[in-house]
């Protein structure tokens, strides 16, 4: 990695530290954040490419863990990180084959690229809220899991109004809010990651860093 790369990385990594301290736009009935926070990532690897991704990743993802409301600590970071990887991995799959210009500039492709993202993010998110996350923080099984998310205290509208009830309401509660999350990841960076490029582009030359 360039040390523009690196820099690039440690940069953004700050950026998603201090949208972690802020309020999250929303918390779910069962406490999940929405939050812009995996977003810098995501222009990291617009900007800077992928390892500058998954380095600002790396970088910000432990004091994501601790800092601000509803962290989870070091449950909370892994999900974090395991649940935002999907939409560095994804969209880069799909540049490998397409181009990340080309991936960015085309509107059905990158509609293409955001709709496997989210459903990887959420099968991925779905299996670990129910057998790692939710087991260590609240101690519970998956029997109690799903009575959880039976209970219409603990559902947002999509449970309520489609009158879920057990596993499909983990499920569609799980998969549903992480689909808004993981929609707010890619649509939120692809903005700000454009706008940076379109400001930037033809004032310097960096090489690769700058994809469009």
């Amino acid at each position: 990695m360039r040390s523009m790369e690196v820099a690039g990385a440690a940069v953004l990594a700050t950026v998603s530290v201090v949208l972690q301290a802020l309020p999250p736009i929303f918390v779910t009935p069962w406490f999940m954040r929405i939050d812009l926070v995996a977003v810098p990532w995501v222009v990291a690897w617009i900007l800077f490419g992928f390892k500058a991704s998954l380095l600002s990743l790396a970088i910000s993802i432990p004091i994501v863990g601790v800092l601000g409301p509803f962290a989870g600590g070091w449950v909370g970071a892994i999900m974090k990180a395991t649940a935002s990887v999907w939409m560095i991995l994804v969209p880069a799959f799909f540049s490998l084959k397409y181009g990340v210009e080309r991936l960015l500039a085309n509107r059905l492709l990158y509609g293409a690229a955001v709709a496997s993202s989210v459903v990887a993010r959420g099968v991925a998110t779905v299996f670990l809220n129910l057998y790692f996350a939710i087991p260590v923080f609240f101690g519970m099984s998956l029997d109690q899991i799903i009575e959880f998310f039976s209970n219409p205290a603990f559902q947002s509208f999509l449970g309520l109004s489609l009158g879920l009830v057990g596993i499909w309401a983990a499920v569609g509660e799980i998969f549903f809010w992480n689909t808004v999350q993981g929609v707010i990841d890619l649509y939120v960076s692809l903005a700000v990651g454009l706008a940076v490029v379109r400001r930037l582009k033809g004032r310097f030359s960096t090489g690769k860093t700058l994809h469009v």
